[in-house]
């Protein structure tokens, strides 16, 4: 537009002058990636006015006339703020874009740190829980040795049962729904056989569950055991405890309801207190504000406590 001319030519000399910019940077990128921004800018530059002055010399661009010597030196002049223009533009965009780069990566590194974390807290709260169950059953085991042989000898089936399914899944992030659910017949067997006409239990599962859903394993359990310890065994007469499990939405809902002492006879804080506030760090770890576990105590006595959570489902 200023000089006139061929467009053609002009942007020849244009393309000359930014793909000579392009390829001495991207070669003292290749070979000397360590030198300083500073020396890197001299160079680029140096070197695209130098070479792209040649290419436009090359092409003639400029026109013969009284004033030769400022032609040429209104060309460069162009050429020079051009190049340094263009030069720090793809500069800060590079640099934008390695900045870009480390942060995804230190963000990803920061993620796959927090869940290595909470799979070990996972794993701390696990071990826990088992150890509190074997110790009380194998407690069991032995009074009835003594007092009821073969009781004793139907208890040990039950506990291997149980056993079995325990180990199974030892140290596993998930366990399917059915495992659990038979984890806790063999548990409620074991219990009956203890407690004899004291304690009678139901398990009812509605028939839109899918047994073979992955929830995080040991988590309803303890729950079962609080009602048993805390509600059925310190009432004389015994009582029941209930298992209803049941999905809405998509959503695994569980309620365990004993008809025991409730709140006022046996706190659940009492000696088992660690459990329901291992449950509640778990489900936190593991889905946020997605889930939750709630107790309360109806007007018609006993405990009632429901926890609900997405099947498979979890932070990642």
């Amino acid at each position: 537009m200023i000089r006139g001319g061929e467009f053609s030519r002009h942007l020849i000399i244009a393309f000359g002058y930014g793909g000579i910019c392009n390829a001495i940077s991207l070669l003292i990128q290749y070979y000397w990636p360590s030198w300083r921004s500073s020396l890197h800018f001299f160079l680029v530059v140096g070197g695209t006015l130098f070479l792209g002055t040649l290419h436009a010399m090359m092409w003639s661009v400029w026109y013969p006339v009284q004033d030769g010597g400022n032609d040429f030196f209104s060309l460069v002049g162009f050429s020079l703020f051009f190049s340094t223009l263009i030069y720090y533009f793809f500069y800060n965009r590079e640099k934008a874009l390695l900045y870009e780069s480390e942060l995804r990566q230190a963000r990803l590194t920061q993620a796959e740190q927090e869940k290595a974390l909470v799979v070990s807290q996972l794993q701390v709260l696990q071990s826990q829980i088992e150890p509190h169950f074997l110790f009380n059953t194998l407690a069991n085991l032995q009074v009835l040795i003594d007092a009821d042989p073969n009781k004793a000898k139907q208890l040990l089936v039950r506990l291997t049962e149980l056993l079995r399914i325990s180990l199974k899944k030892s140290r596993r992030e998930w366990i399917m729904l059915g495992d659990e659910i038979d984890l806790l017949d063999a548990y409620l067997g074991i219990q009956s056989m203890r407690l004899g006409d004291r304690l009678t239990y139901r398990l009812v599962i509605d028939d839109d569950v899918d047994k073979q859903w992955d929830i995080p394993p040991h988590m309803l359990q303890p729950l079962v055991e609080n009602a048993v310890f805390h509600g059925i065994e310190p009432r004389e007469e015994g009582g029941e405890v209930a298992v209803f499990i049941s999905c809405h939405q998509e959503r695994l809902l569980v309620e365990i309801k004993d008809n025991g002492v409730g709140f006022e006879g046996a706190p659940l804080q009492h000696g088992h207190g660690v459990s329901l506030d291992n449950i509640r760090q778990r489900l936190k770890a593991l889905y946020g504000e997605k889930a939750y576990l709630s107790i309360s105590a109806p007007e018609s006595g006993g405990v009632t406590t429901r926890i609900e959570l997405i099947p498979g489902e979890y932070l990642s």
